[in-house]
């Protein structure tokens, strides 16, 4: 098919594409001179390509032949179509992290993971993962096709692997590795590849909780365990050491939409849950310890600024989770002086508790029984009285708790 060159036509064509897959002109420009060995390029090179570009654009200058690979490569579609200003020509249907997070089919998705070189695991010019861009974009629906068929998965079930994530990882990860000429297999991970983002990093869990508090799906937070932190499971058993940083996980945003979420997700993040540890007792079964969500005192402030119809249970709850706790620590602590452990106050050495995470625990040195937890309290008050009777009761509890130690041992 023959068609007439006319740059007029040419230029408004290739103004609407690099609308379509650029933020600016300038970014455009930048990634066409990166493109052609300027890695870092200068502002006067950026301004030059920049007014060479407004003046194609206009039509009053045509593009040059050199210039035709690089605005296909950029642009995303063929020599013909560009200078047929989009009449002739098939389309390059070329699927990237950026177009791929956007889409909504499954058959692009499943193509796009198959794909030989398999992009899907590597950031893209920006820099960025297939992943942050779903994320970027609310694609929900594309986060759960992944982790749905086991692409990508935020729980390894193993509990050797919960350090910085739970055992996050891939099942299509491409191996980068050199042969030696001994043989030898020497690995090369890439630090920004999606394999180590995910075992690496917890911000796309967090990230995807916030996304499956507001479709309500409480499979998809199981499988995220998303109440807890994965550093519980290698710090919660050392009852008189270091203390999980439940701040460094805190995200406010994941706290609002949890806030916002339905009765059925709020009751999933109000619920104690245990976890258990490597120590064993002598009839060989683990030893377990009670949390609730670690930021459930910032989510009850939430849902009494919002006045919740969910915070009166949420309240009843906490309350009942502090009194078990106190009631529970009070046990230990007789048991303890009981069995000689302790002479006058001592055991008061043992009783510690943390600001971060409001964490408090007390362990018996000479066995191995102990307590490790977090416990509740709220900053706000409602214009209801009966909350504010709950409010004080949880506050008068949290206190207790965290004064334990100013308390006589035989009033306990």
């Amino acid at each position: 098919m023959c068609y007439k060159i006319d740059n007029q036509e040419i230029g408004t064509y290739i103004s609407g594409l690099i609308e379509r897959e650029f933020k600016s002109a300038r970014q455009f420009c930048i990634a066409y001179l990166q493109k052609n060995g300027f890695s870092e390029p200068c502002r006067e090179d950026i301004q030059k390509m920049a007014n060479r570009l407004s003046q194609i654009i206009k039509g009053a200058k045509a593009i040059q032949i050199h210039d035709l690979p690089t605005f296909s490569e950029l642009l995303h579609v063929s020599f013909e179509q560009i200078l047929s200003a989009g009449k002739c020509g098939k389309p390059k249907n070329r699927m990237t992290n950026y177009t791929v997070a956007q889409s909504h089919s499954k058959a692009e998705w499943t193509a796009y993971i198959e794909e030989k070189d398999n992009p899907i695991l590597n950031p893209d010019e920006y820099g960025k993962t297939v992943l942050e861009y779903a994320i970027m974009f609310g694609n929900y629906d594309f986060l759960k096709f992944l982790v749905d068929k086991n692409y990508i998965w935020f729980d390894s079930r193993n509990d050797n692997d919960y350090i910085k994530t739970f055992g996050a990882g891939t099942n299509i990860q491409r191996n980068k590795f050199d042969v030696l000429d001994n043989g030898v297999f020497v690995f090369h991970p890439n630090m920004n590849d999606l394999q180590c983002k995910l075992a690496t990093e917890d911000q796309l869990r967090i990230h995807l909780i916030s996304f499956a508090a507001d479709h309500n799906d409480l499979s998809m937070l199981e499988k995220l365990r998303a109440r807890e932190i994965p550093e519980l499971y290698y710090q919660a058993h050392y009852l008189s050491c270091s203390c999980p940083d439940f701040n460094a996980h805190y995200n406010p945003d994941m706290v609002k939409h949890i806030a916002k979420s339905s009765d059925k997700v709020l009751n999933y993040f109000t619920e104690p849950f245990e976890i258990r540890d490597k120590i064993r007792y002598k009839d060989g079964s683990n030893r377990k310890h009670t949390f609730v969500f670690p930021y459930i005192s910032q989510l009850l402030d939430i849902l009494v600024e919002n006045k919740s119809p969910f915070l009166q249970l949420a309240l009843e709850k906490s309350i009942k989770h502090n009194e078990c706790t106190k009631e529970k620590l009070n046990s230990l602590i007789k048991e303890s002086i009981h069995n000689g452990c302790y002479c006058d106050d001592y055991w008061k050495k043992e009783v510690i508790f943390h600001e971060n995470g409001n964490v408090v625990h007390f362990r018996d040195p000479l066995s191995v029984t102990g307590i490790i937890t977090n416990i509740v309290r709220t900053t706000k008050h409602s214009e209801n009285s009966q909350i504010n009777q709950l409010i004080q009761k949880l506050n008068d509890s949290y206190n207790g708790i965290k004064h334990i130690t100013e308390e006589e041992i035989h009033t306990l």
